[in-house]
């Protein structure tokens, strides 16, 4: 049997470009989970059988759309907190980069949700959502 090999936390990065030229991307402080989907939108066709009308019709399946989210969760850093709240109340989007150990995706996404919450006793927390605005491509280093 041959062990698989594995990604460590550090090595999932969610990064924000600057917006400079040359662009700066930076993996903001305080995230302490993170993820990234990406989903298929489809339209369903049901094709009935010719020679059975009867039966059971199989449903096939046809792509109209594609979307990238990416979420983050954790403590709200004082280094990163500027980054969020410009970003998010620029409406703009900005170029993004995930990276899963060798693995790279890139493309323009928006901040849709920037979230700050507390709990007496605890510090505050931080939740963030992040979705394409466009294509959101593996890169090839």
């Amino acid at each position: 049997m041959a062990k698989a090999t594995t990604v460590r936390y550090g090595q999932f990065l969610i990064q924000v470009g600057d917006g400079a030229s040359p662009e700066v991307f930076a993996d903001p402080c305080g995230l302490t989970s993170k993820g990234f989907n990406r989903t298929a939108e489809m339209n369903d066709t049901n094709v009935p059988d010719c020679d059975n009308p009867d039966a059971p019709s199989w449903l096939e399946r046809d792509v109209v759309s594609m979307s990238g989210e990416m979420t983050g969760s954790g403590v709200l850093a004082t280094e990163s907190v500027d980054t969020w709240d410009e970003w998010f109340e620029s409406g703009a989007s900005r170029n993004v980069r995930v990276k899963a150990g060798t693995r790279e995706w890139r493309g323009l996404a928006k901040l849709s949700a920037f979230n700050i919450t507390a709990e007496r006793g605890q510090r505050v927390n931080i939740e963030v959502t992040i979705v394409s605005d466009g294509p959101i491509l593996r890169h090839e280093p």
